[in-house]
């Protein structure tokens, strides 16, 4: 685990998914663009689906992979909902072909009856072998997640709650990452709308221990949107 852990300390992990019914939805195209991320200078990628990283597995097996289940649509009251790796029967279903589990480790109540703390428990008996992150949106539910000794923690929820969807238009949330740093002595994960090279340069100053970033690289549409978006904003004049 310590190995897997080095690979990861100081680098960039990309996130490489892509919802149902998209151009890049399968297999094949996900691997393509995890590969791509990783001739970039990437330390490892962060996947969604078992099909996935099955099929990325097989051609990099040495390569860090933090892998989720969630649901094929993002529910539009996703922020209302524990959707992310919900339960152990979740983390069964991936746990032979990551080496990362990263599960929901906020403080709302989970689909199944299982607690928070039963799944870790779980985990950890059935896969010795498997690191646990704990996505998390808090400071508190960051503190939650080192005392049932989460592996690494990340600040990736911060935003997508309910608690704490004002958040979402503010950029990264460079506050928490710093409160959970100085808290902490778990190494801590930044990752949550990171767009410019300058945001992983400062999550880093404020001692990330790795940062994943997704949509900035690996979502065509919506860094297209970006720059369409552009076209209709006001430009301030130039003056010569």
């Amino acid at each position: 685990m310590s190995v897997i852990l080095e690979k990861l300390r100081g680098g960039l992990v990309v996130s490489v998914q892509a919802s149902q019914g998209e151009p890049l939805d399968s297999p094949e195209m996900l691997c393509a663009m995890a590969e791509s991320a990783l001739a970039g200078g990437a330390c490892g990628v962060r996947m969604a689906q078992a099909r996935n990283m099955e099929f990325f597995k097989a051609k990099h097996s040495k390569i860090p992979v933090m892998g989720i289940t969630k649901p094929e649509k993002i529910p539009e009251n996703a922020h209302e909902l524990v959707y992310i790796t919900p339960a152990f029967s979740d983390i069964a279903e991936i746990a032979q072909c990551c080496d990362i589990v990263a599960l929901d480790a906020t403080l709302r109540p989970r689909p199944s009856e299982e607690t928070l703390a039963e799944i870790v428990d779980k985990a950890r008996k059935a896969y010795p072998h498997l690191l646990l992150m704990a996505d998390i949106a808090t400071l508190e539910e960051g503190l939650h997640a080192e005392k049932l000794g989460f592996d690494l923690i990340s600040t990736t929820l911060s935003g997508y709650t309910t608690e704490t969807l004002h958040r979402q238009k503010q950029g990264p949330d460079f506050e928490l990452l710093a409160c959970l740093t100085q808290h902490l002595k778990t190494p801590v994960v930044m990752e949550g709308r990171l767009w410019e090279p300058m945001d992983v340069a400062r999550a880093f100053a404020l001692k990330a221990f790795s940062v994943v970033i997704g949509s900035a690289v690996t979502r065509p549409h919506e860094i297209t949107r970006r720059f369409v978006s552009a076209i209709s904003a006001p430009v301030a004049a130039v003056v010569d």
